[in-house]
This record gives C-alpha cells, sequence and structure tokens, in this order.
C-alpha cells in the first residue's frame, strides 16, 4: 500500500510539472503576442509612409508636367495622402537644376497609427509618427 501512494504522488508531482511547462509556454506566446500586436503596426507604418511619400511625389510629378500649375499639384496630393491615411507635412518643392530647369518635385509627408501601448507611454508616443520625404523627376 505503501509503494501505491508513493507511485500516486510522482504521478501528480509529474502532472503539475507538465502543468507549469504548458503554462510558461502560454505565457511567452501571450508576451510575445501582445509585442507584434504593439509594435507591429509601428514598423509597418514606417514603411509604408516611404511608399506612400514616394507614389504621391511621382503623382506630383505627372501633374506637374502636364499642367505647371502648383496649385492643382498641391489639391491631388491632399488628395492622394487623405486616401492613404497620411498628410503633407509641409510645402510641397520643386528643385532645379543647374541650368535653373525644374528637375526634382518633393513631397514631404506625416503618417500616425497609435496602438494601446503607444498611446498611453508617454515618451514612446513619438514613435507613431512617420515622416518621408518623396521625390519624383520632371520632364
Amino acid at each position: 500500500m505503501m509503494r501505491r501512494s508513493g507511485f500516486r504522488e510522482r504521478l501528480s508531482s509529474e502532472g503539475g510539472q507538465v502543468w507549469v511547462y504548458i503554462l510558461k509556454i502560454f505565457l511567452v506566446a501571450l508576451v510575445i503576442g501582445l509585442l507584434i500586436s504593439q509594435f507591429g503596426p509601428i514598423i509597418a507604418n514606417h514603411i509604408s509612409t516611404h511608399s506612400t511619400a514616394s507614389d504621391a511625389a511621382s503623382e506630383a510629378a505627372h501633374i506637374y508636367n502636364t499642367s505647371r500649375s502648383m496649385e492643382k499639384v498641391t489639391d491631388a496630393v491632399v488628395k492622394f495622402l487623405t486616401d492613404r491615411g497620411a498628410r503633407l507635412d509641409g510645402a510641397i518643392n520643386i528643385v532645379y537644376d543647374e541650368s535653373g530647369r525644374p528637375a526634382k518635385i518633393s513631397v514631404p509627408v506625416r503618417k500616425v497609427v497609435n496602438t494601446f501601448l503607444f498611446e498611453h507611454v508617454g515618451y514612446l508616443a513619438p514613435y507613431t509618427e512617420a515622416h518621408a520625404v518623396g521625390e519624383g523627376e520632371l520632364l
């Protein structure tokens, strides 16, 4: 009889070790999932802002090449950026070459995304903003 109770104690303690091991795996997965859900959108925002700025500059260059009107360029770029969830972060500039002809157009873009952690922890707030400048070639 004593042998049997000792065997049961061994099994129950081993079962407890298995549950502790499963709990540790679950907690690690939970922490990793939380980090991905909080940092993932911030990283994706920084990457997509550069793409958005490049696309906006290409659009601005196309409109400038056809109309030579900065007013039309600004209106089109603001609409384009609004559709992409971004906004203009300053003035659209034309860069001239050595001979004084327009060579490039630059479009500064700003995009903000917030996650719970970055929104509620003050010193992390600057990381929610992504800035990029796109340049488009002019003809």
